[in-house]
C-alpha cells in the first residue's frame, strides 16, 4: 500500500491524477513491463497493402464525397520544442562541441543561404553587429549562432531565438506569394495550407486541431490569426481551428532506482510530462470522426505537395472502404438474418482488416462467431501509410506475438525490442518499411459516438528511461506511444506509399534536402 502524506495527496490531486493511477505507475517501475515479441516484419502481401492502380479512382471518389460532407479533420501534434533541431549548433554556442558539432557548424555557415530563415537571420545579425563576412572566412561562429538561437537579443530584433521557439513556428520553406515577394513559411502554415487544399467540405469549412506548448497559447493564437486571415482570403473557405495543451492529468510520477517515489530536496514528489502518448487524451477530446494524424515536422512545401495530397485522398478512401465493411457486418449482426454468412464475413475480416485470428473462428458455433465479430469490429480503426526505410531513425510495422498467442499488426519502436535477444535483433534488422508517416483514423462507432480511446491502449507498452535530477538518478515513465501502444488494440491496416512524400525535419540540416528546397 502506497503511503503518502497530506502534502503528497494535494500535489497529486492538483494534477488531477488519481491515487490508483500513481500506484499503477509505481507498479510499472517495480515490475518490468512485458516486452514486445516480434514474429516477423510486415511486408507487401503480409501485413502491408499495395493499392492496385485500377482501385485508385474509386478510392479518390469515395474520399472526395466524404470530405464534402465534412467527415474529415486533421490532428497535428505541434507542441514540440525545436531544441533538438539545433543540438549541434547549441553545443558550439555553449562551448561543449565535439568535432562532429564543429563540422556541422561549418556546414551551417557554408550553406546558410539555402536555409529558409537566412534573410531574417542576416538582418538580425546585422542589427547585432555580427561580422558575418569574417565568420564566413573562418572566424568564430558563435556571434552568428547567438543571433540564430539566443534569447537575449530577441526583443531588440538582434536574434531569431529559434532554440526557444516551438518547431511549429520555425520557417521550413520559402515560397513566392501572390505579390511576387518571397517569404518564409512555418511548418504550421504549411500544414494549414495542406488542410485547405484537401480537407474543405462543401461549405468551405476546414477542421484542424493542434496540440500546442503549455504557456505559449498567446503566441500561437496570434500566429494562427495571421495565417488564418491570409489563407481564408486565398482559398475562400473558413478554418475551424481548435487547440489544446497536454493535460497535467497525463503526467507521471518519477521513481528512485528502488521503485519508490522520487523526492526533491524539499520532500516534494516529481511529476513529469507523460510523453507523446499522453496526447491520446487530446485526440479523444477533439471529438473527430475521420481524422488525419501527422507530426508537425513532416510536411512538404506547397510546390512539391500534389503527390502527398493524392495519397491523403487515397488513404482516406481506403479507410472509408474498410469502414463500410465493418458497418455492413455490424448491421447484419443486428438484423434477424440467419448465420450462414458468418464464415464468409470472418474470412473478409481476416483478409481485408489484416486480422488472421478471425479464421480461428470459422466453423465455430454461431454465437461465438457473432460475439467475436461484434467485439472486434466495434473499435477504432486506422489506415497507416508506410514508406521503404531509407535509414531514418525509428521503428516500423511488424507482426507481434501477443501473450494469448495470436499475432497482431503493430507499430514498434526499436526501444521496445529486446536487442540482446539474437532472434529479435535479427527480425528487427529484416524490416524494410518505416514507421507510418501518414495516419488516418476512424474515431466514432457505428452509433456515431466517440470511442473512449483509453480502453484500447496496451498498458504494458509504457516506456521507462533513466534520467537524473538534482544530481541523483531517477526513473521516468512515459505512456505508451501515441501510435505504438496507445493504438495497439485498434484495427490497423498498413498501406505502402511513396517515400517521396516523407520529409521529416529532425535537424536543421534536413531543411537542405531536395524535398524542402524550392523547385
Amino acid at each position: 500500500m502506497l503511503e503518502l502524506s497530506e502534502r503528497d495527496r494535494e500535489q497529486i490531486e492538483g494534477h488531477g491524477i488519481g491515487l490508483a493511477e500513481v500506484e499503477r505507475q509505481l507498479h510499472s517501475f517495480a515490475h518490468k513491463p512485458r516486452g514486445i515479441h516480434l514474429s516477423r516484419p510486415a511486408r507487401i502481401g503480409d501485413g502491408i497493402v499495395l493499392l492496385a492502380a485500377e482501385d485508385l479512382p474509386r478510392l479518390d471518389a469515395l474520399y472526395c464525397e466524404a470530405a464534402g460532407q465534412g467527415r474529415f479533420a486533421k490532428f497535428v501534434p505541434a507542441s514540440g520544442a525545436a531544441t533538438r533541431m539545433f543540438r549541434a549548433l547549441l553545443a558550439v554556442l555553449h562551448g561543449e562541441a565535439q568535432e562532429k558539432d564543429l563540422e556541422a557548424c561549418r556546414r551551417f555557415v557554408a550553406e546558410l543561404d539555402r536555409l529558409p530563415f537566412a534573410p531574417e537571420l542576416r538582418r538580425a545579425a546585422a542589427r547585432a553587429g555580427v561580422d558575418l563576412p569574417g565568420i564566413e572566412a573562418g572566424g568564430d561562429p558563435r556571434p552568428l549562432l547567438e543571433a540564430l538561437l539566443g534569447e537575449e537579443g530577441f526583443e531588440r530584433g538582434e536574434s531569431l531565438n529559434l532554440a526557444h521557439t516551438a518547431k511549429a513556428l520555425i520557417p521550413f520553406h520559402r515560397e513566392r506569394g501572390a505579390d511576387g515577394a518571397e517569404a518564409g513559411r512555418s511548418a504550421l502554415e504549411e500544414h494549414l495550407i495542406e488542410a485547405a487544399l484537401h480537407l474543405r467540405d462543401a461549405r468551405g469549412h476546414c477542421r484542424v486541431h493542434l496540440t500546442i506548448p503549455q504557456h505559449q497559447e498567446l503566441i500561437f493564437r496570434e500566429e494562427l490569426r495571421s495565417i488564418e486571415g491570409r489563407l481564408e482570403e486565398r482559398f475562400g473557405g473558413v478554418f475551424d481551428l481548435s487547440w489544446s495543451v497536454q493535460s497535467p492529468v497525463t503526467d507521471t510520477i518519477a521513481a528512485s532506482l528502488d521503485g519508490q517515489p522520487f523526492r526533491l530536496d524539499d520532500g516534494s514528489l516529481v511529476l513529469r510530462p507523460g510523453g507523446h502518448g499522453a496526447l491520446l487524451l487530446n485526440l479523444e477530446k477533439m471529438g473527430g470522426d475521420l481524422v488525419f494524424v501527422r507530426n508537425i515536422d513532416n510536411v512538404l512545401p506547397e510546390s512539391r505537395r500534389e503527390e502527398a495530397l493524392t495519397w491523403n485522398r487515397l488513404l482516406g478512401g481506403y479507410l472509408l472502404e474498410l469502414e463500410a465493411l465493418a458497418l455492413g457486418i455490424l448491421a447484419r449482426l443486428a438484423s434477424e438474418e440467419g448465420d450462414g454468412w458468418l464464415d464468409e464475413a470472418l474470412e473478409e475480416v481476416a483478409s481485408r482488416l489484416e486480422r488472421p485470428d478471425a479464421r480461428d473462428l470459422i466453423g465455430r458455433p454461431a454465437a461465438e462467431q457473432r460475439a467475436w465479430l461484434a467485439a472486434q469490429l466495434d473499435r477504432p480503426m486506422r489506415v497507416c501509410g508506410v514508406v521503404l526505410n531509407s535509414g531514418e531513425p525509428g521503428g516500423g510495422p511488424f507482426w507481434v506475438r501477443e501473450p494469448e498467442g495470436r499475432e497482431s499488426l503493430q507499430i514498434v519502436e526499436t526501444s521496445q525490442v529486446d536487442r540482446q535477444d539474437p532472434e529479435q535483433e535479427a527480425i528487427l534488422r529484416q524490416a524494410t518499411y518505416f514507421n507510418p508517416v501518414h495516419l488516418v483514423c476512424r474515431l466514432r462507432s457505428h452509433r456515431g459516438e466517440p470511442y473512449p480511446l483509453q480502453e484500447f491502449v496496451d498498458p504494458e507498452t509504457v516506456f521507462i528511461s533513466r534520467k537524473s535530477l538534482q544530481g541523483r538518478p531517477l526513473l521516468a515513465l512515459e505512456h505508451p506511444g501515441l501510435w505504438n501502444g496507445a493504438m495497439a488494440r485498434w484495427n490497423t491496416v498498413f498501406v505502402a506509399i511513396p517515400a517521396s512524400i516523407f520529409a521529416p525535419v529532425k535537424t536543421v540540416f534536413d531543411l537542405l534536402r531536395p524535398e524542402h528546397q524550392p523547385r
